[in-house]
C-alpha cells in the first residue's frame, strides 16, 4: 500500500515536470528563433544561458561560452569598471548603449546592447540583448541556420529528458530540483520575450494565440478586452482598421494562414502616421509547421529621416541646377556690354586719327554706357549672391518714411531724367517706424524706375505710403504695358522678363533682388497686373516694433 502511494506521488510529479519541460522547450524554441543575440548572466558576471544568436554574433559555441564571463564577449565591460555598470543597471533597471565589436574572425560590427535587471528567488540575473545593426539584412540567413541547429538541440534535450525521467523514477528529490529549475528558466525566457524591443505573436495553424509580448500590444494599442480572446481573428478585426489599406493587409493575412510555411517581409502604413516593418517566418516543431511567428518593428523614425534625407537632396540638386543656369545667364548678360567695349575700342584704335571729335565722342559714349551697364551689373550679381550666401543681416532702425520715399523720389529724377510724373501720397500717421533702409531702398528704387521706364511718356505714376496698425504698405500704380498672367508666375525669378518689353533695355535682375531683400525683411510683395492696362506693385511691410 505505501509503495502504491509513493508510485501515484511520483507519477504527478512526473506529469507536472512534462509539463513545465513542453513550455521550455517552446520557449527555448521562440528564443532560439530571435535573430537578436541573447545572454543571461549572474549576479558575478557569469553567463549562464545563451542563444544560437549570440553563439553566431560571437563565434564561439554554447558550451564554451557558458564557461566564460561577460569581461570576456563585450569590450566595453571589462572587469575594473564592470561594478560600476552592474550598480547603474540595478539602479535603472536597464541599460542601452552602442558599441564596436571584434567577432573572434577578426570581422568588427556595430552592435546595440541592452542590458535589463531582475530578480528572481532573491538571486540577481541580468539579460544581455546584443543586435548586429551593421548586417540586418543577413538576419534571414542567420535565422534559417538556427533552425538547424534547433533541431538538433530539440532532439537533444529530448534525450535528456528521458534520461531524467529514468533518474525521477529513483529519486523523488531530485525531481523536485528539476521542477524547480525549468520553472526559473521558463521565467528567464519569457523575461527576455518581454525585453525584445520588437513586437512578437505566434499563431498557431487553428488561429489560437499561441504567445506575446506586451510589446506588441503596446504597438497595436490593443485593448484588455480583445486581449482575453486569444483568437487571431478577433485580434484582426480590431486592427486592421489601423492600417491605411485593410483590404491589402487582410488579403495578405490571409495569404500567410494558408501558406504559413513561407517567409515574407512588408512595411505596413498606419492612418497615425506610423510606419511598421512586418516579418513573417513559419513556427515549427521539429520538421512540422505549428504556425506562424510575426514579428513588428516601428520604423516610423527611419522612414522620416528617409523622406527629409531625399527632400534636401531634391533641394541641393535643384540649387545646383539654378546656380547652373545663372552662371550662364550672367555670362551672357557680360558679354553684350563686352562685345560693345571691344568693338568701340577696335574702332577707335584704327580711325582715331582721321574721325571728328564728334564721332569719336560718340564711341567713347557708348564705352561709358557699356561699362556702367557692367558696374551695374555686377553690384546686383554681388547683390543677389550675397542674399543667397546668407551675408545679408535685416537691421532694424527707426526712419522717417515720409521723408526717406521723398529722397527716393529725387534720386530717381536726378538717374532718369524721365519726363512722367511721380505722385506721391502719404496716408495714416507718420510716425518713425523701425525697418532696415539699406534693404528698402533699392527695393523702392527698382519698383519706381521699372514704372517710369515700361509707362508711355507724360503719364503719372502714383507712389502710395499708407500705415496700418503694425505693418506698412506701399503701392507703385502704373499705366504702362501690363504683365500678361503667364509672366507673373516667373516675374521674380533671376533674368526673366516679360515677353512683351520689346527693346526696352534691362536685365531681368531688379525683381529678383526686391524679393529676395524683402524675404530678409520678413515681408511681401503682390502683383496685379493688365496687359495694356498697367501694374500695381504692394509691398506690406510687417513691423517688428509698434508704429
Amino acid at each position: 500500500m505505501i509503495f502504491t502511494n509513493n508510485f501515484s506521488e511520483l507519477h504527478n510529479s512526473q506529469a507536472d515536470t512534462l509539463q513545465l519541460e513542453e513550455k521550455l522547450h517552446f520557449s527555448k524554441f521562440l528564443m532560439e528563433r530571435l535573430t537578436d543575440a541573447i545572454l543571461w548572466i549572474n549576479s558575478d558576471a557569469r553567463i549562464i544561458y545563451v542563444n544560437q544568436a549570440a553563439c553566431n554574433l560571437v563565434g564561439a559555441d554554447y558550451e564554451e561560452l557558458l564557461s566564460l564571463t561577460i569581461h570576456d564577449v563585450i569590450l566595453d565591460f571589462p572587469l575594473e569598471v564592470w561594478s560600476n555598470y552592474w550598480k547603474t543597471i540595478k539602479k535603472q533597471g536597464s541599460l542601452y548603449l552602442k558599441s564596436g565589436y571584434k567577432t573572434s574572425k577578426e570581422q568588427c560590427l556595430r552592435v546595440e546592447i541592452t542590458v535589463s535587471y531582475m530578480e528572481y528567488e532573491a538571486k540577481e540575473y541580468g539579460c544581455i540583448l546584443l543586435r548586429d545593426i551593421s548586417k540586418r539584412k543577413q538576419a534571414s540567413f542567420a535565422l534559417d541556420k538556427a533552425n538547424q541547429v534547433l533541431e538538433y538541440r530539440v532532439e537533444e534535450v529530448l534525450t535528456e529528458s528521458k534520461y531524467v525521467k529514468q533518474e525521477l523514477s529513483h529519486e523523488g528529490a531530485e525531481c523536485k530540483w528539476v521542477k524547480a529549475k525549468l520553472e526559473n528558466s521558463l521565467c528567464l525566457l519569457q523575461a527576455t520575450l518581454e525585453s525584445i524591443a520588437d513586437g512578437i505573436i505566434a499563431i498557431g495553424c487553428d488561429g489560437d494565440i499561441v504567445s506575446l509580448n506586451q510589446k506588441f500590444v503596446q504597438m497595436w494599442q490593443i485593448p484588455d478586452s480583445i486581449i482575453t480572446l486569444r483568437h487571431h481573428n478577433q485580434y484582426l478585426s480590431f486592427y486592421k482598421n489601423q492600417v491605411k489599406n485593410p483590404e491589402i493587409f487582410c488579403t495578405d493575412v490571409y495569404q500567410l494562414d494558408s501558406q504559413n510555411n513561407f517567409e515574407s517581409y512588408d512595411t505596413l502604413e498606419l492612418k497615425d502616421g506610423r510606419v511598421f516593418e512586418r516579418y513573417s517566418k513559419p513556427l515549427r516543431l521539429g520538421k512540422e509547421v505549428i504556425g506562424v511567428v510575426w514579428s513588428f518593428r516601428d520604423i516610423t523614425e527611419c522612414q522620416q529621416a528617409k523622406e527629409k534625407i531625399h527632400q534636401i537632396l531634391e533641394q541641393e540638386k535643384q540649387l545646383a541646377e539654378d546656380r547652373a543656369q545663372f552662371v550662364s545667364m550672367v555670362s551672357h548678360e557680360f558679354r553684350s556690354p563686352l562685345n560693345v567695349i571691344s568693338y568701340s575700342t577696335s574702332l577707335l584704335k584704327r580711325h582715331s586719327h582721321h574721325w571728328s571729335d564728334e564721332k569719336k565722342l560718340q564711341y567713347l559714349q557708348r564705352l561709358q554706357t557699356a561699362t556702367e551697364q557692367i558696374s551695374q551689373l555686377m553690384d546686383e550679381v554681388l547683390l543677389i549672391g550675397s542674399a543667397e550666401a546668407g551675408k545679408l543681416h535685416c537691421e532694424l532702425k527707426p526712419l522717417d518714411l515720409n521723408l526717406f520715399c521723398r529722397e527716393i523720389l529725387a534720386e530717381i529724377n536726378l538717374q532718369t531724367n524721365s519726363l512722367n510724373v511721380v505722385n506721391f501720397v502719404s496716408k495714416g500717421n507718420c510716425r518713425p517706424v523701425w525697418v532696415d533702409k539699406k534693404l528698402l531702398q533699392p527695393v523702392l528704387i527698382n519698383l519706381l524706375s521699372n514704372a517710369l521706364k515700361y509707362s508711355p511718356r507724360s503719364t503719372q505714376v502714383d507712389f502710395i505710403l499708407s500705415y496700418q496698425n503694425e505693418k506698412v504698405i506701399f503701392q507703385i500704380q502704373d499705366k504702362g504695358i501690363g504683365i500678361s498672367l503667364r509672366d507673373q508666375e516667373q516675374l521674380f525669378k533671376p533674368f526673366f522678363r516679360g515677353k512683351n518689353v520689346g527693346d526696352i533695355p534691362g536685365n531681368g535682375l531688379g525683381l529678383a533682388i526686391v524679393k529676395k531683400l524683402l524675404d530678409l525683411h520678413n515681408s511681401q510683395i503682390n502683383v496685379v497686373s493688365e496687359v495694356g492696362k498697367g501694374t500695381i506693385f504692394t509691398v506690406t511691410l510687417f513691423l517688428k516694433q509698434p508704429l
